[in-house]
């Protein structure tokens, strides 16, 4: 019932902006990307695996508490607001990717595939790390400071990662299979480490 009552006020004090705008921007460019003509698989496989990426460091911006630095006093546990707020920004995240997923797919040409389960998998990770990265910048910036820092590190992992092309394999790779359960065991291990992050200091008496 708390977390019901919590909806509207969170939804209204959740800082979409960042994320609708690269949502949308995302969801744009494989509409218009060679228009007209089938969108190769190859092509909308590397679409796709940016677009996680740019969600996750806007999806931290969703993360972001004004209460944070009165939790004493806040009626509700930063817990509580921090999971809602994770919650809607990875929702959000998901639905604009899930978009995008789809006029990728509705755009292949005859036969062609795309390995959308791995690729969802990396996704929701890039999504979880980026709320994790915001999460603990915000201990220790105030304000959008804290979205801007989890942001920009976040992308440089996912830049510098992707230069040397591990853990990103290519769909034809062998170990495709096998890559994608270290991408699930650390898509939990994030979640977990959110969930930490998330709480409030000890109370002493």
């Amino acid at each position: 019932m708390l977390v019901i009552r919590l909806l509207r006020p969170l939804a209204r004090a959740i800082d979409w902006v960042p994320l609708l705008v690269t949502g949308a921007l995302t969801v744009l460019l494989v509409c218009v990307l060679d228009a007209g003509s089938p969108l190769d698989p190859s092509t909308s496989f590397t679409l796709l695996r940016m677009t996680g990426g740019l969600l996750g460091a806007a999806a931290g911006f969703t993360v972001l508490d004004a209460m944070a630095p009165t939790t004493a006093a806040a009626p509700v546990p930063r817990g509580v607001r921090h999971r809602i707020r994770c919650a809607a920004g990875g929702l959000a995240a998901g639905a604009w990717w899930a978009m995008a997923s789809a006029v990728a797919v509705a755009r292949l040409p005859e036969g062609g595939v795309l390995r959308l389960p791995g690729m969802a998998v990396e996704a929701a990770a890039c999504v979880a790390a980026g709320l994790l990265a915001a999460s603990i910048a915000t201990r220790f910036h105030p304000g959008r400071a804290a979205a801007l820092a989890g942001m920009g590190g976040l992308l440089a992992v996912f830049s510098v990662t992707l230069v040397l092309r591990w853990p990103w394999p290519y769909p034809d790779d062998p170990a495709w299979e096998a890559v994608h359960h270290g991408w699930t065991a650390a898509l939990v291990l994030l979640l977990v480490a959110l969930e930490v992050t998330g709480r409030g200091p000890l109370r002493t008496r």
